[in-house]
């Protein structure tokens, strides 16, 4: 870890584009970003043109590392963690480590204490890259829809025929843990959305699902879900963190009735609306 961050830190002190917008700490799933804080202090028995430096490196190197704290954090699945990942294969490790250097420092703060304190952010695409499971395939394997107990009945009459470019899922209220590959469920247990619809290149760059605060930020996400996206209301929250969904029977039918739904699944235009 200490060889990663000190490659960040001689990538990016003295960097000429310093990343200079505030951010909030932690992992941000609407704006997919980590971002950390460090506070260096000024040491009293140096001139101030050399405190000021020395200060700010040590702002620097505490930022990294907590930022890769936040990024150990980060659920994959329902069951598994970034540091799960790191500890169970040291490519991963490795990798993870490196990514760092893609940190952005912010302008120094200069504290009334004299200490110092900067924020460095990480785009939240590109670790599922690293860590993303290998269940991901080269390509969607879900080609069509199973009805029926036994997967091979047909649908039932009546299924809506919408176009839909899109899917938002409404899950406020369950206390639902945002993660780089959750999945939906169909009542039962039975996975509607998951690892198998999705195409690797999209998934690992921008996780399995999108996050937003409210209805209307979600449906402005028009870049993921489209200008059409189907609404339905998650039923209950699953999994040992609470990453994954569950939707009525109902829902699930319709959402396999619609038009071209196994097209946006796979390129993983789905949203998920959280607290």
């Amino acid at each position: 870890m200490k060889t990663a961050i000190s490659l960040a830190l001689a990538i990016l002190v003295g960097a000429p584009g310093l990343w200079a917008q505030d951010c909030t700490e932690g992992v941000d799933w609407t704006k997919r970003v980590v971002c950390a804080k460090g506070i260096g202090g000024i040491n009293p028995k140096q001139h101030q043109s050399a405190a000021r430096p020395g200060a700010i490196r040590t702002a620097q190197v505490l930022a990294l590392r907590q930022a890769l704290e936040l990024v150990k954090g980060i659920p994959i699945t329902s069951t598994t963690t970034v540091a799960n990942g790191m500890s169970s294969d040291d490519n991963v490790r490795t990798k993870v480590e490196g990514f760092v250097k893609g940190f952005q420092f912010g302008a120094p703060h200069y504290m009334d204490d004299l200490t110092i304190e900067l924020f460095v952010q990480l785009p939240l695409d590109g670790i599922g890259e690293i860590v993303m499971p290998a269940s991901v395939g080269v390509k969607s394997s879900v080609q069509a829809w199973s009805f029926g107990e036994d997967g091979k009945g047909a649908p039932p009459q009546g299924l809506r025929s919408t176009v839909f470019t899109g899917l938002v899922v409404d899950a406020r209220g369950l206390g639902v843990l945002p993660a780089l590959a959750p999945r939906i469920l169909e009542n039962g247990g039975k996975e509607l959305y998951g690892t198998a619809n999705v195409e690797q290149a999209w998934a690992a760059k921008h996780g399995l699902a999108g996050y937003a605060k409210s209805l209307d930020a979600a449906r402005a996400l028009k870049d993921r879900v489209g200008e059409n996206p189907c609404v339905i209301k998650a039923a209950s929250a699953s999994g040992a963190s609470k990453t994954d969904l569950v939707v009525s029977t109902e829902d699930a039918l319709s959402l396999k009735g619609a038009a071209q739904n196994l097209k946006f699944l796979s390129e993983a235009r789905v949203v998920f609306i959280v607290d």
